[in-house]
């Protein structure tokens, strides 16, 4: 009987401490019922209709929105059309896919403009996330892509290029103008101090070489900023090339040009040096022409900025960064072979970054031959001047 006493009331016990957590559970549910059918779902109101007003844009207009014209819209948008861009983006349901048409504004209003994704967001009636994810994969498609549009000057061409540059203030041989140009960057501790540069801000290099249409022959992109500049060159793909002499061209006619912060090479034509602060006639005759023709480079670097301004301030990832930055120089080369040219530069040189770490390449074993040829250059430009002085035609 005791027992039963016991188990009865153990029971019991039991019924009232499983009614006692239903009851509390319940008053939980009511509690998230009633919050849920209090609160409404945050809503972000859109402009809609953008794509529409796009057709109305002028010709001006259109230009001032998206930096390129008409007729280079359509060429990136067949190009587009032709490499297969997302073609294998299927619908499911839900917002519909965006159309090459959308995609391409989108981009190119991201690159060359600095406002943020939100406000493409607002105008394209996207999410944040969509203008996110479409620029990443636009810039990577396009920075794969590079050899298409950034091509080195071929055996065919060499004369050609040489012609060009030596117009500009009668410098032979030249194939390409190189120069570094400083991309300002904002990366994320711990990984700052690498790309903190000369002048205390954070930034990674864009070294490039340049034809005499201001258009791009070669793209090194990513390097810290803290790096100097023939540090940069002498791990690129075409310092290497250069080196072993993988038959690109004839360095005893032909060179690359560069600033005195670049190794002289029997490839690569550099100024002369001050020696104790001196430098004599011929030399300076020399660097002034050297100096003129290779500030080439530098209006490229102006012309890219000015276009696509993204360039001025990246504020990604490093990968993405370099991605955004070989894109923009892609599509300033498109542009100039479509005859689509902006010049004009950056009106601000501090914007340009082209001189961070400034100091001169400090040569270890000279180059005979490299100096022999420099030598040359420069009796060379002395012997014409002979000629004019007596009134004989250069």
């Amino acid at each position: 009987m005791k027992t039963v006493l016991l188990l009865l009331s153990q029971y019991v016990f039991h019924e009232i401490e499983s009614s006692s957590e239903e009851d509390d559970s319940e008053y939980e549910e009511e509690e998230i019922l009633t919050f849920i059918g209090t609160s409404e779902i945050e809503r972000h109101p859109r402009q809609v209709g953008y794509l529409n007003i796009i057709t109305l844009y002028s010709d001006a207009d259109f230009f001032r929105h998206f930096r390129v014209t008409r007729s280079t819209f359509q060429y990136l948008l067949h190009y587009l059309q032709n490499n297969n861009f997302r073609s294998q983006v299927t619908f499911h349901g839900g917002c519909e896919p965006m159309t090459l048409y959308e995609i391409l504004y989108i981009n190119l209003q991201y690159l060359g403009n600095q406002g943020s994704m939100r406000l493409l967001a607002d105008k394209f009636n996207r999410t944040e996330s969509t203008i996110c994810n479409i620029t990443g994969e636009f810039c990577k498609f396009m920075f794969l892509k590079q050899s298409d549009f950034i091509k080195f000057p071929t055996r065919e061409k060499l004369r050609s290029v040489a012609n060009k540059f030596q117009m500009k203030a009668n410098f032979p041989g030249v194939v390409s103008a190189l120069d570094g140009c400083h991309i300002p960057f904002h990366p994320k501790a711990p990984n700052q101090v690498p790309y903190r540069n000369y002048k205390k801000f954070y930034s990674f290099n864009l070294m490039a070489a340049a034809l005499p249409d201001r258009s791009f022959s070669y793209v090194f992109c990513g390097f810290p900023g803290s790096v100097h500049d023939s540090t940069v060159f002498q791990n690129s793909s075409l310092f290497q090339k250069l080196e072993t002499q993988e038959g690109i061209f004839n360095p005893v006619r032909y060179h690359v040009i560069a600033d005195s912060a670049f190794p002289l090479k029997v490839w690569m034509m550099t100024p002369f040096k001050k020696i104790h602060g001196l430098l004599p006639a011929d030399r300076k005759v020399f660097n002034k022409k050297l100096s003129s023709t290779r500030m080439v480079i530098e209006l490229a670097f102006g012309d890219l900025k000015n276009r696509f301004k993204r360039c001025i301030d990246v504020n990604s990832t490093i990968e993405k960064g370099v991605e955004i930055v070989v894109t923009c120089c892609i599509l300033q080369n498109i542009c100039i072979q479509r005859g689509d040219v902006l010049y004009g530069g950056l009106d601000d040189e501090a914007n340009l970054h082209c001189n961070v770490n400034r100091d001169q390449f400090r040569e270890g074993r000279v180059d005979r031959f490299a100096e022999m040829k420099r030598q040359q250059i420069c009796a060379s430009f002395q012997g014409r001047r002979n000629l004019n002085r007596f009134g004989r035609r250069i």
